[in-house]
């Protein structure tokens, strides 16, 4: 092929048209969301994907709460990390079934109401305190950033001597409830009431927990105070990524729900839509059928061009 044949307009409209089309594509697999899981910046979520990889689990995603009936939950761990929208009844029933009926449900939030009505909605007495929680002496860049040393057993057994949160907060839970603290900060933590960045009166110092597991039916509800701790650039953070895998461990799926948080990459949405939907899969492949007896019928333009010039 000559030179002038690759400089040609033809050929540079179709170079042009290749880089657009390559574009639009990267943009619709790929988020700037933060926790979006196909988000590999330093507020997304892409690592807990990997982590599951890492444990031989199978990571999946879902957009709607009914994709829960798909899975077995006595080998799931399903994620709602830092939801954004309100849940319906509905919806709100479907998770409590799979929690009861032996699934594994992680809930990580801080400050907004969803985490509450969520944790509420399945059966589970543990809430998020919503109050930021610092630490003077175990801490990050900042005290807002406090490293929760308490780690129970069940975690240090497996290498995690610390979880180091990003403007989190703590978990409540009663005294009545079941619930077992897996992660506390340290003793020198307090909550900072007035955001002033210094412990005052009414303010005490003491061990908060920030990671709580409880019993609900058959299943089990994680409760974690901060979603930051499941970032990628957290994950680099004290033991988090450690932590993460702990969590995953020893499940066959781990579902990453996205039903009420930021919307997700067009392409990657229209991919699992796809999988999860056997009436859309018939019609892709109807529609598929028809443009292909269509090109059959009225044979291929640009073969009957090549022999034309010939």
């Amino acid at each position: 092929m000559r030179l002038d044949d690759l400089l040609s307009p033809r050929a540079l409209l179709v170079a042009l048209v290749a880089v657009c089309l390559l574009a639009l594509v990267v943009a619709g697999a790929t988020s700037s969301s933060a926790f979006g899981a196909f988000n590999a910046q330093w507020d997304g979520s892409s690592s807990v994907r990997s982590a599951a990889e890492t444990t031989d689990a199978q990571p999946t995603i879902i957009l709607e709460t009914t994709a829960y009936s798909e899975y077995d939950p006595n080998g799931t761990v399903a994620f709602v990390i830092a939801p954004s929208e309100p849940y319906t009844s509905a919806e709100l029933a479907r998770m409590r079934q799979f929690v009861q009926a032996g699934g594994t449900l992680v809930v990580a939030e801080d400050f907004e109401p969803e985490g509450d009505e969520l944790l509420s909605g399945v059966g589970a007495d543990a809430r998020f305190d919503g109050r930021l929680v610092r630490d003077m002496r175990y801490h990050g860049p900042t005290t807002a950033m406090p490293t929760a040393t308490n780690v129970s057993e069940r975690f240090s057994a497996t290498g995690v001597g610390s979880v180091m949160l990003n403007h989190g907060t703590v978990v409540e839970v009663p005294n009545e409830s079941n619930a077992t603290t897996l992660v506390a900060t340290s003793e020198y933590s307090y909550l900072d009431v007035n955001d002033d960045g210094q412990p005052n009166d009414g303010e005490p110092f003491r061990s908060y927990p920030v990671v709580v597991a409880e019993d609900v039916g058959e299943g089990r509800v994680l409760a974690v105070s901060d979603p930051s701790i499941f970032i990628n650039a957290m994950q680099e953070r004290a033991d988090n990524r450690a932590f993460t895998e702990r969590v995953v461990r020893g499940y066959d799926t781990v579902v990453l729900d996205y039903s009420h948080a930021d919307s997700q990459p067009p392409i990657r949405s229209a991919f699992i839509l796809l999988r999860g939907s056997p009436l859309v899969q018939v019609g892709v492949g109807l529609v598929g059928l028809l443009f292909a007896g269509v090109l059959a019928r009225e044979g291929n333009p640009l073969r009957s061009r090549r022999e034309n010039e010939e």
